[in-house]
């Protein structure tokens, strides 16, 4: 006999764990089916970097002050191009913290939270349609091959870039390649020029590289190449990763510090975004959109997305009407708040240097201080983007340019 509940959800990572916590503190049942069987599950390829747009959502889950008890570090942004040094300077802040400790802390909660059921090692197989063709459920197998059939309202994709229940309901989404590869490290003792807690970005020529600490005194650095140079890393991966930060400007010296991890990466990186619901289904997270990961914003779009999804479809559930139009409305504010500010990221992830444009934005960052405000927000990636480059936020910025 099947299961009934009200949400069930595919992916029991960031997006999918703060959905159900949300969904069930509001009364709303809701099913996670994660398909690893470990309770300590994480994801190893990640920046670790929550934007400051994210932290409203991790302040109603109630998990901040555990972030920082296990050693999450508030964050900020040092960034450099051709035209120096500046600080993306704001009131708000987000946290570096590592999955390996922000996944299980998340799961956790979502497990403790009345209404809800997380179910470890079940594998979705299917999206299983009522008889007028909607999505009503998920079907899947434990490991032992047993079979999981669960029926609800609403279908939640939660499962990451090349979501399995998006292809499962014949959702494609529109792919847009990636002109880079990326490779990141974890190290330990490694000093930064910038103050404590900063993070430091180089936007190099094609290049991105970068170097965010984060908990228990590591700091990750990653380097984003152009394609060009696969052939030279394949070559030689180590001594690819370290010349790829020794002309940096007050560069993090890789070679004084401890190396605690091997090379973690990936050579395809595409830009993915679907629609981030249909009647009777919704994407979360990745699912729904997959960003260039060299601004960071997986875990950022996943709690924000989250939160939308439960704010829309709670009262709707509750009251027993009007689900669809729910969805229609979290599809709707999805694409409203990050639809730009994904084709802005996937046009730079083509692999080419900054334009004439974003070179002045930049240029102005460095000599004033309200344009660097702005591009604090731009990271911070908490309004949509149209909000944040207003036009007479651009005039500012194109006089500044000039120094005069």
């Amino acid at each position: 006999m099947p299961d009934h509940t009200d949400v069930v959800i595919a992916g029991g990572s960031v997006a999918g764990c703060a959905l159900a916590a949300l969904l069930g503190r509001q009364g709303i049942r809701a099913t996670v089916l994660e398909k690893s069987t470990k309770p300590d599950h994480y994801k190893v390829v990640c920046s670790h970097f929550i934007q400051a747009g994210a932290t409203p959502v991790l302040q109603r889950l109630g998990v901040d002050r555990a972030l920082e008890e296990a050693g999450a570090v508030r964050n900020g942004l040092e960034l450099w191009t051709e035209a120096g040094w500046y600080v993306a300077r704001g009131e708000a802040y987000g946290y570096s913290l590592r999955r390996e400790k922000l996944d299980p802390l998340l799961r956790a909660l979502a497990a403790g939270t009345p209404n809800v059921d997380v179910r470890p090692g079940v594998t979705v197989t299917e999206v299983l349609r009522d008889g007028a063709g909607r999505p009503c459920g998920l079907r899947g197998h434990s490991p032992a091959g047993e079979e999981v059939d669960v029926r609800a309202r609403v279908v939640v994709g939660a499962d990451g870039r090349g979501s399995a229940v998006a292809r499962l309901a014949g959702i494609p989404g529109r792919v847009l390649p990636h002109g880079r590869f990326g490779y990141m490290a974890y190290y330990k003792d490694l000093p930064l020029a910038a103050p404590a807690q900063r993070s430091q970005m180089w936007l190099s020529g094609r290049d991105v590289l970068y170097a965010f600490p984060n908990d228990d005194g590591l700091t990750v650095a990653a380097m984003f190449l152009h394609k060009d140079r696969l052939p030279a890393f394949k070559a030689d991966q180590e001594g690819e990763f370290l010349r790829a930060f020794a002309g940096l400007d007050r560069r993090p010296r890789l070679e004084d510090a401890t190396r605690v991890s091997p090379l973690i990466g990936k050579l395809e990186l595409p830009n993915v975004r679907g629609p981030a619901a249909r009647p009777g289904i919704a994407f979360v997270g990745d699912a729904a959109q997959a960003s260039d990961p060299v601004w960071g914003v997986g875990v950022g779009f996943a709690l924000q997305s989250a939160a939308w999804l439960a704010d829309e479809v709670a009262g709707a559930l509750t009251a027993g009407a009007g689900v669809d139009a729910a969805l229609e409305r979290y599809r709707y504010r999805h694409r409203r708040q990050l639809a730009l500010h994904h084709l802005q990221m996937s046009d730079f992830a083509g692999g080419r240097a900054l334009n004439p444009f974003e070179r002045m934005l930049h240029r102005a960052a460095v000599r004033d201080p309200k344009t660097a405000g702005m591009m604090h927000e731009l990271a911070s990636r908490g309004a949509p983007l149209d909000r944040i480059m207003r036009p007479q936020r651009l005039a500012r910025a194109a006089v500044m340019a000039t120094g005069r």
